[in-house]
């Protein structure tokens, strides 16, 4: 089960060494930006290698403390500390004969290094609390955000753990160096998309793909796939042109790239974006040049919010039940959108 996307140079490289590397029973160091696939890539490492029958266990080492982590996994016993009520069973142990894959492992602590590097060490561990050291059949695959040298070098990851866990390694590429990919990614998307909402089969224009295509995209695929997903939804026609990112885009504060998605223009287009989309980003910037990021911004997501708002709920027929479950929203918070913009159904246009 190897199910990466893509006919780039950079992204059938790392399926040649997922491919190879699954064949060692030995760590994996898998680095990246956030978004590329990290654990796509360690998933992939484990269902093409001999242990893709038994467990595969992935864990977020950002979310743990050294208590924590020591507990989950490692496991504890009863009376071990305040809240152990009973015996538990680490993530070792229930990876047993799979594999354990440590998520964002550069987030761990010195002390949680010191434990894992023990434990990789010896094949051995001891529970919280317990007397007993217990052998560990377990392949252990580890994920990397930052560059680990760098941290090695500025006293934050310990270069005894780094060298137990670069045996071997897998650079998932950020989706800018993956050239040509973008159009493969957005059209396997769409087709999930049509398969979990049996809405008909969608499509995307050639403009809008030209667009997406000129984005640097610095949450590279999860990003990608969270903008064509509120696409698809956002769209009432079977094919989703370049006037929805007024709608779908303006969604995305997180990211400042949302600027060059309305000012993207291509040599020979300039794209015709529909005035109910540009309205909720063009006409927020001030004629006078008097910029103010902060007021800029909330005035442009009041507009994209209003006119959002009115076209779900033109298409619900004014019903707000139907239009806050068409848009993935409580209806509660939803109805709060329509008192605040004073929305209602004998202005809408129902022919939408």
């Amino acid at each position: 089960m190897l199910n990466i996307i893509g006919k780039s140079e950079a992204i059938r490289k790392a399926r040649f060494l997922i491919n190879i590397h699954s064949r060692y029973d030995v760590p994996v160091l898998i680095t990246g930006e956030t978004g590329t696939g990290k654990e796509l890539a360690a998933r992939g490492l484990h269902y093409t290698g001999r242990r893709e029958a038994k467990p595969f266990v992935p864990v977020n080492c950002a979310t743990l403390t050294d208590e924590l982590f020591a507990s989950e996994i490692f496991g504890h016993v009863k009376g071990s500390f305040t809240d152990a009520k009973k015996d538990k069973k680490g993530l070792l142990a229930i990876a047993e004969q799979g594999t354990l894959f440590l998520d964002e492992i550069d987030s761990l602590s010195l002390k949680s290094q010191a434990a894992l590097l023990r434990f990789l060490q010896e094949s051995e561990y001891r529970p919280v609390g317990s007397e007993t050291h217990y052998q560990a059949d377990v392949r252990l695959i580890a994920s990397a955000n930052s560059d680990l040298e760098e941290r090695i070098n500025r006293g934050l990851f310990r270069a005894d753990l780094y060298y137990r866990l670069y045996i071997l390694s897998v650079h998932m590429p950020p989706l800018r160096d993956r050239h040509g990919d973008i159009d493969i990614l957005v059209k396997h998307f769409i087709h999930q998309f049509d398969y979990q909402y049996n809405l008909g089969n969608k499509r995307v224009s050639p403009n809008l793909l030209r667009v997406l295509n000129k984005q640097q995209w610095p949450g590279n695929v999860r990003e990608l796939e969270n903008l064509m997903h509120r696409l698809y939804l956002c769209s009432t026609d079977r094919v989703i042109d370049v006037d929805m990112l007024g709608y779908a885009a303006a969604e995305l504060t997180q990211s400042e790239k949302i600027v060059d998605i309305y000012q993207c223009t291509d040599s020979d287009q300039n794209f015709d974006i529909k005035e109910s989309a540009s309205t909720s980003y063009n006409h927020c910037l001030p004629k006078d040049g008097n910029y103010n990021f902060s007021k800029d911004k909330k005035l442009a997501v009041e507009r994209f919010e209003q006119k959002y708002v009115e076209q779900v709920m033109a298409t619900a027929k004014g019903n707000v039940t139907l239009a806050a479950k068409m848009c993935g929203k409580e209806r509660r918070a939803f109805g709060k959108l329509v008192k605040k913009y004073n929305i209602k159904k004998s202005n809408l246009n129902l022919e939408i």
